[in-house]
């Protein structure tokens, strides 16, 4: 792709919101590819949606109690939480999964910027609170900067994230997770697993797609895709004889 002189100034100017590099490269519909770590993003991380009430209860016509439970017997296959242990999800949306692991016997924590009371306890990133796990489940592409991350403090921490097909660069709207404005990140493995390594998350306790057995795979054209990758990581190095469970 050939730019101006001018626009290959802008372009010179991006760092990599996950690696920090600034080898980027510009395509067309506002997305930059990293080419240290494999990141893609909307070049200008511009949110363009309000996220409100009227947001927020757009969960309330999804399968929420079913995908809590997945959720939170997925998490506890790989971490055996004790009872009283801290949650902190973020971006928790209506709450669903909160309220599903407060009958677990946890005690629970909500981020979001909806301002709807769900009845979830709020917390905030700047008092440096701990926790025993911070959940990032559809929220992390929506973020258009990761500075407050860094306040959080927690072992373990569980993700849900779009996954990135091949052909995301050159037929975008093909895919049905590409939305400008909102999703301002497009993770590839690599890149999560970069993003997560700069916070000294280094064990990959679960790697998978056992959300597809309730949202679906993605069909487009004669191809089928995985649809939701989901990542579960600790601090730490992994023990010689554990392995990431692999699930589908």
């Amino acid at each position: 792709m050939l730019l101006s002189s001018s626009a290959a100034c802008e372009v010179s100017k991006i760092a990599c919101p996950v690696c920090e590099s600034g080898n980027i490269e510009s395509r067309r519909f506002n997305l930059s590819l990293c080419e240290v770590c494999d990141h893609i993003f909307q070049t200008d991380l511009r949110v363009g949606v309000t996220y409100d009430a009227r947001y927020a209860h757009k969960y309330d016509h999804f399968p929420t109690r079913r995908m809590s439970v997945l959720r939170w017997d997925l998490i506890q296959a790989c971490l055996s939480l004790p009872a009283r242990s801290r949650i902190l999800d973020i971006g928790y949306g209506n709450g669903a999964f909160l309220k599903h692991v407060r009958c677990a016997g946890m005690d629970i924590f909500g981020i979001d910027v909806h301002g709807e009371d769900f009845g979830i306890p709020a917390a905030v990133y700047e008092n440096n609170a701990s926790f025993d796990l911070i959940c990032f489940f559809d929220s992390l592409e929506h973020f258009s900067g990761f500075e407050n991350l860094a306040e959080l403090r927690a072992p373990h921490v569980a993700i849900s994230i779009p996954n990135r097909p091949g052909f995301l660069l050159d037929r975008p709207e093909a895919w049905r997770h590409y939305r400008p404005g909102e999703h301002l990140h497009y993770f590839s493995r690599g890149s999560l697993d970069r993003f997560m390594g700069k916070r000294s998350f280094t064990w990959k306790r679960f790697e998978g797609y056992p959300e597809d057995a309730i949202r679906g795979q993605l069909r487009i054209g004669t191809d089928v895709f995985d649809n939701i990758y989901t990542a579960i990581y600790s601090r730490g190095e992994a023990p010689r004889d554990s392995a990431a469970t692999g699930g589908g």
